[in-house]
């Protein structure tokens, strides 16, 4: 930006940016606490706004990179935070309407990122070109990025492990790494992020014309949630502006079903205690690991956890065959108990209630996109598929031991 003071704290018209966008969450009342960090000269500034909502302004100048300012902020959130929800200090003109479906769609899928479709052509090149991407599968990802408050920890947690973390240009990307699929809202191209002098100038264009059209937000835009980008399809070193998704922005010429096969297994250390799943996919000589885990959970949790991340993966309709080693799956709904359970208000009887109804909820819906057949496998029997999902699954739950 090249300014005097750090670019969040410049005027856009006689209000810091800053300010601004803190101001746009404080009158969302589906956002509880807001947390900030901020330069060590800049602390009591930012406290002196006077927000009911800002709850903690911490002490962000030993921060070098992005991500160490978040990590900073997640280690400040209470320990019973549901959804948490990261984002740009200097993108002020975000919306409610956006907010929202970013924060619904992190509560159903555990993770989603606003981003606008890319409209210029895209080139690879180094001193040529090498390569024109497809544009339609291509997106410039924003914020806010929303995450349930265990995966974005994890996320972290994990990245500062494997000594990528200080590398990490935005917070999906991580949640990518893990495995979990990431959702789709479509933005728009007004959520801006003021990062040169050039921005600053749109802003008060559109800060202006919002004001003359007496708009709260951007105008009748509607967030739409678009697809899921499939954790680990990402090609190495992509931006954070240049987001790959296998949905295009139109609705492609209907093609065959794909076939699909997934193995899936699950684990649990002490039952319950800390546990972990694996899933092995495979499409013609295509082939994606998936694992993932949480620190308090049963086995059968981590065995529905493993069909249902290994199918939300898939982004169009898919011919499935899936095989687990749990008949607690498989005989759930091959033998239709869990259909049962949904038509008795998830009672398993007239005592006892279903168990782990939520994950249930989370599977159906799947099942009714694509056409799922399951096949129950024997653990532990040599199986190669299963054993490597066994495998995922065990090293998924050392990491939350």
């Amino acid at each position: 930006m090249g300014a005097s003071v750090p670019k969040q704290f410049l005027n856009l018209k006689g209000e810091p940016i800053l300010k601004r966008t803190i101001a746009a969450f404080q009158a969302m009342d589906f956002v509880n606490e807001i947390i900030v960090t901020a330069p060590t000269n800049y602390v009591q500034t930012v406290k002196d706004y006077g927000f009911a909502k800002l709850h903690k302004v911490l002490d962000g100048g030993q921060c070098q990179t992005r991500a160490a300012s978040v990590k900073l902020a997640l280690e400040a959130l209470p320990a019973d935070t549901e959804i948490v929800l990261i984002h740009d200090g200097v993108r002020p003109f975000v919306t409610p309407e956006l907010t929202r479906a970013v924060a619904e769609a992190a509560k159903t899928h555990g993770a989603a990122v606003a981003c606008t479709p890319i409209t210029d052509t895209i080139k690879k090149a180094e001193t040529f070109v090498t390569e024109t991407l497809d544009r339609s599968q291509l997106w410039s990802a924003q914020t806010p990025q929303g995450f349930t408050y265990d995966l974005i920890k994890n996320a972290y947690h994990q990245a500062e492990k494997d000594g990528i973390l200080f590398q990490a240009t935005d917070d999906s990307m991580l949640a990518e790494r893990l495995g979990t699929p990431v959702s789709v809202i479509q933005s728009s191209p007004k959520n801006i992020k003021i990062t040169t002098a050039e921005d600053l100038l749109f802003a008060e264009v559109l800060l202006q014309h919002r004001e003359q059209q007496g708009q709260a937000g951007q105008g009748n835009f509607t967030p739409k949630r678009l697809s899921i980008i499939p954790a680990g399809e990402l090609p190495a070193g992509i931006s954070d502006s240049e987001r790959r998704v296998n949905s295009p922005a139109q609705p492609a010429p209907a093609a065959p079903p794909r076939s699909i096969k997934i193995y899936t297994d699950g684990a649990c250390s002490g039952n319950p205690g800390p546990g972990g799943y694996g899933v092995v996919m495979q499409h013609g000589d295509r082939r994606k690991e998936l694992s993932g885990g949480e620190a308090q959970t049963t086995n059968n949790r981590m065995e529905i956890m493993g069909v249902i991340v290994g199918l939300e993966t898939l982004i169009r309709p898919c011919e499935v065959d899936l095989y687990s080693d749990s008949r607690y799956v498989v005989d759930a709904i091959e033998k239709g108990w869990v259909t049962r359970w949904q038509q008795n208000n998830w009672m398993r009887n007239k005592k006892d209630p279903a168990l782990n109804v939520d994950l249930w909820q989370r599977l159906l819906p799947l099942l009714d996109k694509h056409k799922v057949t399951f096949h129950w496998v024997k653990g532990h029997a040599g199986h190669p598929e299963n054993e490597r999902c066994d495998e995922l699954a065990r090293i998924a739950t050392a990491d939350f031991a």
